[in-house]
């Protein structure tokens, strides 16, 4: 079945309808403390921190999009619950992404945030939803239609230039042997860019890494390829790849190729990495920098 216009636009109210209600729930839960719990076969801190809001949050969001995927025949993927192929054999998708930054949600910080995408069966993004439970501040995107801000039609303003370059980073990377050369790398970038300073964040989940940098005139956020499994997942990334596309921003591959949300063989993208940057200049920049890292020293 392909989705027509109204159909897309009563998915989206419904998926909007759907994130508000589970980070309404995330909301009342966030100042009491939770048995954490640590999913096994990942790498990172940040992809094994599971509780038992993010379990909630799920049955809230499929609960209200149930009768979306039975009418109009939809997959599910989502992070809490085992891939079941349906993603292969409908057309399209829901993505979902029940608490994306558990870690800082666990500590009672910003950068958590509900996602919902409806995605193709090709990997590209229809719908993209996210609700910021801490800030009260939402985002819908609809391929070809721009993207709202609380409802309200949204563009990235254009500032005057600050000289500051900001980067997002997991809080895992900070740690890894590879930061060092990374910020280095990183300081010399900013110069080439006329940024007079580099500024670190760290902190927040994926989806809030990424929409952060709209505050920001320079920024990036990226994840580089690595061979453990990890890296992120489809759910962390669909929604805001539509967002920044819909924003003529940049988001991608560490090799520059669309954020593959569909994988044949897993929804884990650390094969790929990914990169968000708010600069044409910026987002080559970092590709070269993948590229230069990929290379025997």
């Amino acid at each position: 079945m392909k989705l027509n216009t109204s159909n897309i636009e009563e998915l989206a109210q419904l998926a909007q309808q759907a994130a508000q209600l589970a980070a309404d729930y995330i909301q009342t839960q966030v100042r009491k403390t939770h048995e954490i719990q640590h999913k096994t076969g990942v790498s990172s801190l940040a992809t094994q921190v599971v509780t038992a809001i993010d379990v909630e949050s799920q049955r809230i969001i499929l609960d209200h999009l149930a009768p979306s995927i039975k009418s109009y025949k939809l997959g599910i993927l989502t992070e809490e619950s085992i891939d079941d192929g349906s993603r292969f054999e409908k057309n399209y998708f829901w993505c979902i992404d029940p608490l994306d930054g558990t870690w800082p949600f666990t500590q009672q910080k910003p950068g958590y945030a509900v996602s919902i995408a409806l995605v193709s069966r090709l990997g590209d993004p229809i719908i993209g939803v996210v609700t910021d439970p801490y800030h009260q501040v939402s985002y819908l995107a609809m391929e070809g239609r721009g993207v709202l801000k609380n409802n309200q039609a949204y563009e990235k303003a254009k500032s005057k230039p600050s000289g500051v370059l900001h980067c997002y980073f997991d809080e895992s990377f900070l740690a890894s042997a590879s930061y060092p050369s990374t910020r280095d790398q990183l300081h010399l970038i900013s110069e080439r860019l006329d940024c007079t300073d580099l500024e670190i964040h760290s902190g927040y989940g994926a989806v809030m890494n990424a929409l952060s940098l709209l505050d920001t005139d320079t920024g990036c956020y990226f994840k580089f390829p690595k061979t453990n499994r990890g890296g992120g997942c489809s759910w962390d990334y669909a929604a805001t790849r539509l967002i920044y596309e819909e924003l003529a921003l940049w988001a991608s591959t560490a090799q520059g190729e669309h954020i593959p949300l569909n994988n044949s063989d897993t929804p884990y993208l650390n094969e790929h990495g990914v990169i968000y940057a708010t600069t044409k200049e910026l987002h080559q920049e970092l590709i070269s920098l993948e590229a230069q890292r990929k290379q025997p020293h």
